[in-house]
């Protein structure tokens, strides 16, 4: 398999961190992995068995968002936990030389479901070719046990265990991903960016914004892909069947899984990418063609 290499670069005034890999050959694309946001979380931990299955064919990059992994540890507590991380992914993408062409925006969870709020509009946030949200909702329908569970941490290697059982079947790598998820929780400012969201004035409530999602994805200019696991215990059952007819650009698929196939089925997660990345290809390629005639 491909070897990843890491980098750390600024965008937006950020020191970002963030894994690579690529092929040998002119790459036919690149594909931006955004990854979750349960305590531990980060690029590495997320996406190191599906970059090496995308990186024969696409130039491949991971940032670790704000807040995570070796990312500087900054939150904004006036605005939404999307729209500052869209903000510094768009940056990050320019200084990562993201050409005019755009990317494959893939995100898990956090990021699915911020990569679903920055394309749904006419002009999306992102420089994107298409958009995938791996069990990423964008918001509503997340179980209240599932809240509740991943809401709590007692600072233990044992309860990141417990928080990454939520989320996969067991799989050669759990071990692992548990000790380098736990070694992320160690890192100053970690924990305390993860619990920041959850913070609020003592006599204020936060009654949830009505904007009528999914429909504002109906103006997203590119093709959409929303991925969820059959067996999620996150997510309310059923959550992806409200994007089901909400644009003919969005596409719905459902994987035997439970809330993260990207680490227990990568192979799974792949085929279904390099499919969803070949049809937006041939799109894009009919469109040019009708263009010039």
């Amino acid at each position: 398999m491909k070897d990843l290499t890491e980098h750390t670069i600024e965008a937006g005034g950020y020191a970002t961190h963030y894994w690579e890999v690529a092929p040998e050959h002119d790459p036919e694309g690149t594909v931006v992995l955004v990854h979750e946001g349960a305590f531990g979380a980060d690029a590495r931990t997320s996406w190191a068995g599906l970059m090496p299955l995308l990186g024969d064919r696409y130039r491949v990059l991971a940032p670790d968002l704000l807040g995570f992994g070796d990312t500087d540890k900054v939150v904004y507590f006036d605005r939404s936990p999307h729209a500052f991380r869209a903000a510094h992914l768009a940056a990050f993408c320019d200084a990562a030389g993201v050409g005019e062409g755009g990317a494959h925006f893939v995100g898990h969870s956090l990021g699915g479901s911020l990569v679903l709020r920055a394309l749904a509009r006419e002009s999306p946030v992102l420089p994107a070719r298409s958009g995938v949200s791996i069990s990423g909702s964008g918001g509503p329908w997340r179980s209240q046990w599932g809240v509740e569970q991943l809401g709590r941490f007692d600072g233990t290697e044992d309860d990141v265990r417990r928080v990454l059982d939520l989320m996969v079947d067991d799989y050669p790598g759990f071990e692992e991903a548990v000790r380098l998820r736990y070694a992320n929780t160690r890192k100053p400012g970690h924990v305390q960016a993860c619990l920041a969201a959850r913070l609020k004035h003592p006599s204020m409530d936060r009654p949830a914004a009505d904007d009528g999602w999914p429909s504002p994805l109906r103006a997203c200019p590119v093709p959409v892909l929303v991925v969820s696991g059959a067996r999620d215990p996150l997510l309310d059952s059923g959550w992806a069947e409200h994007f089901e007819g909400v644009s003919p650009r969005v596409r719905v698929e459902q994987l035997d899984a439970k809330h993260a196939p990207n680490l227990d089925r990568p192979d799974a997660v792949a085929a279904l990418l390099l499919d969803f990345f070949a049809g937006e290809r041939d799109l894009a390629a009919a469109a040019r063609q009708a263009g010039s005639q």
